[in-house]
Protein backbone atom coordinates (compact mmCIF):
# COMPACT_ATOMS: atom_id res chain seq x y z
CA UNK A 1 0.00 0.00 0.00
CA UNK A 2 0.95 3.46 -0.49
CA UNK A 3 0.67 4.57 2.54
CA UNK A 4 3.02 1.51 4.09
CA UNK A 5 5.77 3.15 1.43
CA UNK A 6 5.19 6.61 2.64
CA UNK A 7 5.99 5.49 6.54
CA UNK A 8 8.51 3.38 5.49
CA UNK A 9 10.37 6.21 3.60
CA UNK A 10 9.79 8.81 7.25
CA UNK A 11 11.13 6.11 9.63
CA UNK A 12 14.18 5.29 7.03
CA UNK A 13 16.06 8.49 8.83
CA UNK A 14 15.11 7.32 12.14
CA UNK A 15 15.83 4.67 14.59
CA UNK A 16 13.11 2.64 13.29
CA UNK A 17 14.34 2.36 9.78
CA UNK A 18 13.26 -1.35 8.65
CA UNK A 19 10.80 -1.89 11.29
CA UNK A 20 7.80 -3.44 9.25
CA UNK A 21 6.04 -2.91 13.05
CA UNK A 22 6.59 0.66 13.38
CA UNK A 23 5.87 1.05 9.09
CA UNK A 24 2.57 -0.79 10.10
CA UNK A 25 1.43 1.52 13.07
CA UNK A 26 2.40 4.59 11.11
CA UNK A 27 0.57 3.61 8.39
CA UNK A 28 -2.88 2.70 10.45
CA UNK A 29 -2.49 6.89 11.47
CA UNK A 30 -1.93 7.92 7.51
CA UNK A 31 -4.32 6.36 5.78
CA UNK A 32 -6.64 4.67 8.65
CA UNK A 33 -9.62 4.49 5.67
CA UNK A 34 -7.78 1.39 4.12
CA UNK A 35 -8.07 -0.17 7.48
CA UNK A 36 -11.70 0.40 7.70
CA UNK A 37 -10.93 2.35 10.66
CA UNK A 38 -12.75 6.15 10.58
CA UNK A 39 -10.44 8.87 12.69
CA UNK A 40 -8.67 11.78 11.16
CA UNK A 41 -5.99 10.53 9.49
CA UNK A 42 -2.30 11.83 10.17
CA UNK A 43 -1.06 14.26 7.85
CA UNK A 44 2.46 13.33 6.53
CA UNK A 45 3.44 17.18 6.90
CA UNK A 46 2.59 17.21 10.73
CA UNK A 47 5.88 15.20 11.08
CA UNK A 48 7.58 18.20 10.21
CA UNK A 49 7.18 19.74 13.54
CA UNK A 50 9.92 18.48 15.72
CA UNK A 51 7.32 18.05 18.54
CA UNK A 52 4.91 16.40 16.23
CA UNK A 53 7.89 14.26 15.43
CA UNK A 54 9.22 13.49 18.75
CA UNK A 55 5.88 12.45 19.51
CA UNK A 56 5.45 10.19 16.94
CA UNK A 57 8.33 8.45 17.81
CA UNK A 58 7.33 8.17 21.33
CA UNK A 59 4.07 6.54 20.53
CA UNK A 60 5.81 4.03 17.62
CA UNK A 61 8.24 2.81 21.33
CA UNK A 62 5.24 2.32 23.29
CA UNK A 63 3.54 0.41 20.15
CA UNK A 64 0.74 2.63 19.70
CA UNK A 65 -0.73 4.28 16.65
CA UNK A 66 0.33 7.93 16.77
CA UNK A 67 -3.01 9.39 15.70
CA UNK A 68 -3.38 13.28 15.68
CA UNK A 69 -5.74 12.72 19.06
CA UNK A 70 -3.02 10.35 20.36
CA UNK A 71 -0.05 12.73 19.36
CA UNK A 72 -2.10 15.71 20.90
CA UNK A 73 -2.33 14.39 24.28
CA UNK A 74 0.79 13.12 24.58
CA UNK A 75 2.45 16.36 23.44
CA UNK A 76 0.45 18.17 26.35
CA UNK A 77 1.86 16.08 28.88
CA UNK A 78 5.21 16.48 27.46
CA UNK A 79 4.74 20.29 27.97
CA UNK A 80 3.21 20.37 30.91
CA UNK A 81 6.40 17.47 32.36
CA UNK A 82 8.71 20.05 30.56
CA UNK A 83 7.44 22.64 32.86
CA UNK A 84 7.34 20.69 36.19
CA UNK A 85 10.87 19.72 35.32
CA UNK A 86 11.52 23.80 34.94
CA UNK A 87 10.31 24.68 37.83
CA UNK A 88 11.54 21.83 39.84
CA UNK A 89 14.92 23.48 38.63
CA UNK A 90 13.88 27.20 39.33
CA UNK A 91 13.05 25.51 43.10
CA UNK A 92 16.33 24.49 43.88
CA UNK A 93 17.94 27.60 43.03
CA UNK A 94 15.45 29.33 45.75
CA UNK A 95 16.78 26.35 47.95
CA UNK A 96 20.34 27.88 47.63
CA UNK A 97 19.26 31.23 48.46
CA UNK A 98 16.34 29.86 51.02
CA UNK A 99 18.20 32.59 53.57
CA UNK A 100 17.61 35.94 51.78
CA UNK A 101 14.25 34.79 50.78
CA UNK A 102 13.15 33.83 54.62
CA UNK A 103 15.01 36.97 55.59
CA UNK A 104 12.56 39.31 53.55
CA UNK A 105 9.71 37.57 54.39
CA UNK A 106 10.55 37.30 57.56
CA UNK A 107 11.03 41.07 57.34
CA UNK A 108 7.75 41.42 55.55
CA UNK A 109 5.33 39.64 57.61
CA UNK A 110 6.65 41.29 60.99
CA UNK A 111 6.11 44.60 59.62
CA UNK A 112 2.68 43.34 58.79
CA UNK A 113 1.92 41.72 61.73
CA UNK A 114 2.89 45.90 63.35
CA UNK A 115 0.46 47.29 60.92
CA UNK A 116 -2.34 45.00 60.82
CA UNK A 117 -2.23 43.10 63.86
CA UNK A 118 -2.68 40.19 61.56
CA UNK A 119 -0.04 37.73 59.00
CA UNK A 120 -0.52 38.84 55.53
CA UNK A 121 -1.98 35.89 53.20
CA UNK A 122 0.72 33.95 51.03
CA UNK A 123 -0.51 35.45 47.86
CA UNK A 124 -0.33 38.69 49.33
CA UNK A 125 3.49 38.18 50.55
CA UNK A 126 4.56 36.64 47.40
CA UNK A 127 3.15 39.34 45.32
CA UNK A 128 5.24 42.10 47.12
CA UNK A 129 7.79 43.57 44.95
CA UNK A 130 10.49 42.92 47.06
CA UNK A 131 9.62 39.20 46.59
CA UNK A 132 8.95 39.38 43.25
CA UNK A 133 12.67 41.52 42.58
CA UNK A 134 14.42 38.82 44.21
CA UNK A 135 13.02 35.92 42.49
CA UNK A 136 14.23 37.22 39.21
CA UNK A 137 17.29 38.13 40.48
CA UNK A 138 17.68 34.40 42.39
CA UNK A 139 15.63 32.40 40.57
CA UNK A 140 14.82 33.66 37.50
CA UNK A 141 11.59 34.17 35.29
CA UNK A 142 8.64 32.75 37.09
CA UNK A 143 4.95 33.68 35.96
CA UNK A 144 2.95 34.96 39.23
CA UNK A 145 0.90 32.29 38.73
CA UNK A 146 3.80 29.66 39.23
CA UNK A 147 5.50 31.43 42.17
CA UNK A 148 3.74 28.98 44.35
CA UNK A 149 5.19 26.05 42.68
CA UNK A 150 8.53 27.40 43.80
CA UNK A 151 7.27 26.36 47.83
CA UNK A 152 9.18 29.45 49.00
CA UNK A 153 6.87 29.77 52.13
CA UNK A 154 7.10 26.61 53.12
CA UNK A 155 11.16 26.25 52.17
CA UNK A 156 11.27 29.20 54.05
CA UNK A 157 9.32 27.99 56.90
CA UNK A 158 11.95 24.73 57.50
CA UNK A 159 14.47 27.17 57.37
CA UNK A 160 13.10 28.46 60.41
CA UNK A 161 12.72 31.95 59.00
CA UNK A 162 8.81 31.88 59.29
CA UNK A 163 5.74 29.92 60.59
CA UNK A 164 2.47 29.57 59.71
CA UNK A 165 -0.43 26.87 60.25
CA UNK A 166 -4.19 26.53 58.62
CA UNK A 167 -5.30 29.68 60.20
CA UNK A 168 -5.89 33.17 58.30
CA UNK A 169 -3.62 35.29 59.14
CA UNK A 170 -1.29 32.62 61.22
CA UNK A 171 2.13 33.79 58.49
CA UNK A 172 4.78 35.38 60.88
CA UNK A 173 8.35 35.78 61.51
CA UNK A 174 9.93 33.01 63.50
CA UNK A 175 12.55 31.92 65.30
CA UNK A 176 15.66 32.67 63.10
CA UNK A 177 14.37 36.23 62.35
CA UNK A 178 14.38 37.02 66.37
CA UNK A 179 17.26 35.91 67.30
CA UNK A 180 19.65 36.90 64.43
CA UNK A 181 20.06 40.16 66.16
CA UNK A 182 21.46 38.13 68.95
CA UNK A 183 23.94 35.86 66.98
CA UNK A 184 25.94 32.78 69.35
CA UNK A 185 24.32 34.64 72.51
CA UNK A 186 21.57 32.48 71.97
CA UNK A 187 20.95 28.45 70.64
CA UNK A 188 21.97 28.46 67.12
CA UNK A 189 19.78 24.90 67.27
CA UNK A 190 17.38 23.57 64.27
CA UNK A 191 13.77 25.45 64.77
CA UNK A 192 11.70 22.03 65.40
CA UNK A 193 14.39 21.41 68.30
CA UNK A 194 13.90 24.98 69.90
CA UNK A 195 10.25 24.02 69.44
CA UNK A 196 10.97 20.95 71.11
CA UNK A 197 13.30 22.01 73.74
CA UNK A 198 10.79 24.67 74.96
CA UNK A 199 7.60 22.58 74.97
CA UNK A 200 9.58 20.18 77.30
CA UNK A 201 10.87 22.72 79.53
CA UNK A 202 7.28 23.78 80.14
CA UNK A 203 5.79 20.13 80.55
CA UNK A 204 8.83 19.11 83.02
CA UNK A 205 8.77 22.43 85.20
CA UNK A 206 5.05 22.31 85.24
CA UNK A 207 4.86 18.59 86.20
CA UNK A 208 8.00 19.26 89.40
CA UNK A 209 6.38 22.22 90.45
CA UNK A 210 2.27 22.07 90.37
CA UNK A 211 2.28 25.09 87.86
CA UNK A 212 3.68 26.46 84.35
CA UNK A 213 6.36 28.11 84.34
CA UNK A 214 6.61 32.11 83.53
CA UNK A 215 7.66 33.90 81.03
CA UNK A 216 10.62 35.07 83.37
CA UNK A 217 11.56 31.71 84.13
CA UNK A 218 11.51 30.27 80.71
CA UNK A 219 13.46 32.76 79.34
CA UNK A 220 16.09 32.60 81.94
CA UNK A 221 16.38 28.48 82.58
CA UNK A 222 15.62 26.95 78.87
CA UNK A 223 18.61 25.69 77.24
CA UNK A 224 20.04 23.24 74.79
CA UNK A 225 22.46 20.61 74.94
CA UNK A 226 25.41 22.99 75.26
CA UNK A 227 23.40 24.89 77.82
CA UNK A 228 23.03 28.03 75.41
CA UNK A 229 20.03 29.98 76.69
CA UNK A 230 17.23 29.70 73.98
CA UNK A 231 15.72 33.30 74.37
CA UNK A 232 18.04 36.21 75.05
CA UNK A 233 16.17 37.90 77.47
CA UNK A 234 12.24 37.71 78.62
CA UNK A 235 11.24 40.33 76.03
CA UNK A 236 12.72 38.08 73.65
CA UNK A 237 10.93 35.13 74.87
CA UNK A 238 7.67 37.44 75.01
CA UNK A 239 8.75 38.08 71.07
CA UNK A 240 8.62 34.77 70.04
CA UNK A 241 5.62 34.02 71.71
CA UNK A 242 3.90 34.01 68.32
CA UNK A 243 5.90 31.88 65.99
CA UNK A 244 5.82 29.56 69.26
CA UNK A 245 2.02 29.51 69.44
CA UNK A 246 1.64 29.61 65.29
CA UNK A 247 3.91 26.41 64.79
CA UNK A 248 1.83 24.83 68.42
CA UNK A 249 4.68 24.18 70.30
CA UNK A 250 2.97 26.22 72.81
CA UNK A 251 -0.67 26.88 73.61
CA UNK A 252 -2.24 30.24 72.15
CA UNK A 253 -4.59 30.92 74.73
CA UNK A 254 -2.56 30.92 77.97
CA UNK A 255 -1.32 33.65 79.93
CA UNK A 256 1.64 31.73 81.25
CA UNK A 257 3.50 28.90 78.64
CA UNK A 258 1.65 26.02 78.49
CA UNK A 259 2.62 23.21 75.60
CA UNK A 260 0.82 23.36 72.59
CA UNK A 261 -0.79 20.09 70.77
CA UNK A 262 2.59 19.42 68.73
CA UNK A 263 5.07 20.19 71.62
CA UNK A 264 2.91 17.55 73.86
CA UNK A 265 3.41 15.18 71.03
CA UNK A 266 6.82 15.74 70.18
CA UNK A 267 7.65 15.10 74.22
CA UNK A 268 5.48 12.13 74.27
CA UNK A 269 7.09 10.50 71.12
CA UNK A 270 10.27 10.74 72.62
CA UNK A 271 9.53 9.78 76.49
CA UNK A 272 8.85 6.53 74.41
CA UNK A 273 11.88 6.42 72.66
Amino acid sequence: MLCDDIAAAWLAHTDFAGNNTAVGLLSRAIAPQEFDIKRDSLPVAAAADPATAAAILQLLQRGQVPTMAAIRTLTTQNEMRCEAERIERLGKRAQRNIDEFGRVLARLANAYWTEHNTGPTRRDILAEPEVTALIAERVGDVAPSAVKHLWLIERAQRAGWIASNANPGSLCAARRWHTTKYGNRVSQKPVNLVGKLVAGFVIEYTSTKGRPPTWSTLARETRDDRGRRVFFDVADAHAQRRWLTTAEWLHPDEDQPVAGRRGARAVAKDSRV
